[in-house]
């Protein structure tokens, strides 16, 4: 099962993962259309690539993980974004999401980051216990209010 850098040629599959990772991210207010992502992909793709992981199973593209190390501009300690992080369905509770998950660590130790963070929405428990087994802890809560009612 390889885990590989992307390639031009699989923007059209992670733009269906970046989607549905939009959506359940932000429900109602999330960016689905397609064009939007895939544009942002590509553009990412110049800039980004090392840390943007294809899991490929039986030749489909079954996961992926897109991670941008940065450098913290008081300390000069460099540390990591974890993007995006999708599994497909078929794979979901395999071995391979922790292959892929595992992948995506070592890159960050091959980049020497001091810190990695990863941004998940509160419903989304899954990955809020992934992130967990690998020894993440909640630092943040975003409360939000909607007066209007329009986000009930």
């Amino acid at each position: 099962m390889p885990i590989r850098e992307i390639e031009p040629k699989d923007i059209a599959s992670i733009t269906i993962f970046e989607t549905e990772i939009s959506t359940i991210s932000f429900g109602e207010d999330a960016i689905t259309d397609p064009q939007f992502h895939t544009k942002k992909l590509e553009k990412a793709l110049r800039y980004e690539r090392e840390g943007m992981l294809v899991l490929e199973v039986d030749g489909e593209i079954s996961g992926w993980m897109w991670i941008t190390p940065r450098k913290n501009s008081v300390t000069k300690e460099t540390y990591a974004n974890f993007k995006s992080f999708y599994i497909a369905e078929s794979c979901r509770g395999t071995a391979y999401v922790d292959e892929l998950f595992e992948a995506g660590m070592n890159y960050c130790k091959s980049e020497k980051v001091t810190q990695i963070v990863g941004k998940v929405h509160v419903s989304n428990l899954p990955m809020r216990l992934l992130y967990k087994k690998y020894g993440f802890k909640p630092t943040h809560l975003t409360m939000e209010l909607f007066p209007d009612g329009s986000h009930d």
